[in-house]
């Protein structure tokens, strides 16, 4: 395979084909990589002469501003260019460049690799991909603190013995390994990191490793002892699984984390890499999981409307429709607690009359029990109801102006119209609470 730019392939590509062919009878390559040029976050094609060339290594290793100026101002074509571009690079980077790290680096360019013909690039996206990087070290560091001890144990392969939550993970682990393969097959590595980066940010490391903090401190002995071992295996096969995106901390992690799950070899880079087991996707577990997060995200919702403190445990009262789901509710009770910050739940038939506001989740109607002060409540809402009238009466106005619309860039004025329309929304809701209270 060869991997190259669009502005070369009759340049160079085809003159190799053809070459090539000529005097072997062979083709060089069958498959050609086509990737984007990349540009700054202006849409400008990067160009010694313009100052807006970054150097990887800066990105890698960091830079301070003193030294990215005299690199971007040296070797100039036009020496008169050189205060315009010392000017805006001290703009653009006025506290220098930060470290992001290599993995950092190399996963924000496999996230941006679309099928586009130009890439524009924007330094903040590495911060998210550190940040990914950051936590995945985060949740080996949880797993090593609970799992240094633990025997590997036996793995059946067909979940018996395994938690709810152990379940619902190993299942969702075959949907990514199905994803990445694909993906990558089809030298979609945008879609394949985006696969990596979801599984490990969204699944594993917001839902499942809260799950198993409630396996840990609430589950029988057997239970914790499958908790670990799916922690360590779940873990080791994410870490083969992200190897080709973030190839230096994986192999760090994986010297610890591999020999616990039972893994033998120098280096994760001779281990195989992960394919999906049809056999072990479990529908089920999948459907009951997606309940209780449904549950759990409408609770959060609940307590963000009614400005609890996230540390304030309160009741949940929850009627359910069926007795399915009040099975369901008793079932994943103690994951409600943890996820939820709750106090109780408490499944009633009924929900009682009161201003607390309800929610629907599934089949359940879920209300935080909450003493509300109704002219305490009324007089917060007023003002956060002024406060954003301001805030909506500004942005309007300068949408308004027709020479704001008409000079300033394209992405300035459509933010100030998603900000309107986000204002708005919430004013909205605001305005339907107060209404609520004041009946």
């Amino acid at each position: 395979m060869l991997v190259t730019g669009f502005d070369i392939i009759f340049f160079w590509v085809v003159r190799m084909i053809m070459m090539t062919t000529h005097f072997t009878g062979r083709l060089p390559f069958r498959d050609v990589y086509i990737n984007a040029l990349v540009r700054d976050e202006d849409g400008q094609k990067m160009s010694k002469s313009k100052g807006n060339i970054i150097d990887p290594l800066d990105l890698i290793d960091g830079a301070g501003l003193e030294a990215l100026v005299a690199k971007q101002t040296s070797g100039l074509v036009l020496e008169k260019q050189r205060e315009a571009i010392e000017k805006r690079t001290r703009r653009q980077f006025a506290q220098g460049i930060p470290a992001f790290g290599a993995d950092a680096v190399r996963f924000t360019f496999a996230s941006l690799a679309t099928l586009g013909r130009t890439l524009d690039f924007d330094l903040k996206r590495c911060e998210g991909y550190r940040n990914f990087c950051n936590k995945l070290w985060n949740a080996a560091r949880f797993v090593l603190m609970n799992v240094a001890s633990a025997e590997p144990g036996q793995d059946h392969g067909d979940g018996a013995g395994l938690a709810l939550a152990d379940r619902w993970i190993v299942s969702r682990l075959q949907e990514a390994e199905a994803l990445v393969a694909t993906h990558l097959e089809a030298y979609r590595f945008d879609l394949a990191a985006r696969a990596v980066y979801e599984f490990v940010w969204d699944e594993y490391c917001d839902w499942y490793l809260e799950f198993a903090k409630v396996e840990l401190a609430e589950g029988s002995p057997e239970q914790q002892g499958a908790t670990r071992r799916t922690l360590v295996r779940v873990l080791e096969v994410v870490l083969r699984l992200a190897h080709p995106f973030v190839p230096f901390i994986t192999e760090e992690l994986w010297q610890s984390i591999g020999p616990l799950a039972g893994k033998e070899g120098i280096s994760i880079s001779t281990q195989p890499f992960p394919l999906a087991q049809a056999e072990r996707r479990d529908a089920a577990a999948e459907a009951k999981i997606a309940r209780l997060q449904a549950r759990v995200l409408a609770v959060r919702a609940l307590r963000g409307a009614m400005n609890l403190s996230p540390a304030a445990r309160v009741a949940l009262w929850a009627e359910p429709d069926s007795a399915d789901e009040r099975a369901s509710l008793a079932a994943t009770t103690p994951y409600m607690l943890a996820l939820a910050k709750l106090s109780e739940v408490r499944i009633i038939d009924t929900l009682p009359q009161t201003d607390a506001p309800v929610v629907v989740a599934g089949a359940s109607k879920l209300m935080l029990h909450v003493e509300v002060d109704r002219a305490a409540e009324r007089e917060r809402l007023a003002k956060d109801i002024a406060r954003h009238q301001a805030e909506a009466a500004q942005v309007r106005t300068q949408l308004a102006n027709e020479a704001f619309v008409a000079r300033a860039p394209a992405r300035i004025v459509e933010q100030r119209r998603a900000q309107l329309a986000d204002l708005d929304a919430t004013l909205q809701k605001l305005e339907e609470q107060l209404k609520r209270l004041a009946a």
